[in-house]
């Protein structure tokens, strides 16, 4: 992990993210009104090729390893989502959230 992610808050993680999906996943739709909880697969923003290209954007920009088990619309359904995890595993603790929407993203 890069000295960087380490210090940036959960709020910077959105905001870094937000860019990358804006620019990646809806450059065509300027107008689209992406909020930080909209689902990105269920609101069509990403399809699971998307999936595949936001982990590999995460993993560069934040040097954080993500595992197969990872993968799940908890950790990386929305962009709060998002946030939360990079944030823990950012900052140490890596931890899997798991619970009753853990399936599997894509």
């Amino acid at each position: 992990m890069n000295e960087t992610a380490s210090t940036l808050s959960q709020a910077q993680i959105v905001d870094r993210t937000r860019a990358y999906v804006r620019d990646t996943f809806l450059y065509m739709r300027p107008d689209w009104n992406l909020r930080d909880e909209d689902l990105l697969i269920g609101s069509g923003v990403i399809d699971s090729i998307g999936v595949v290209e936001l982990i590999a954007f995460l993993q560069d920009t934040f040097g954080v390893t993500i595992g197969e088990d990872e993968i799940t619309e908890q950790n990386l359904g929305s962009l709060v989502a998002i946030g939360q995890f990079i944030a823990h595993k950012c900052h140490g603790n890596g931890a899997v959230r798991e619970g009753p929407s853990s399936r599997a993203v894509g």
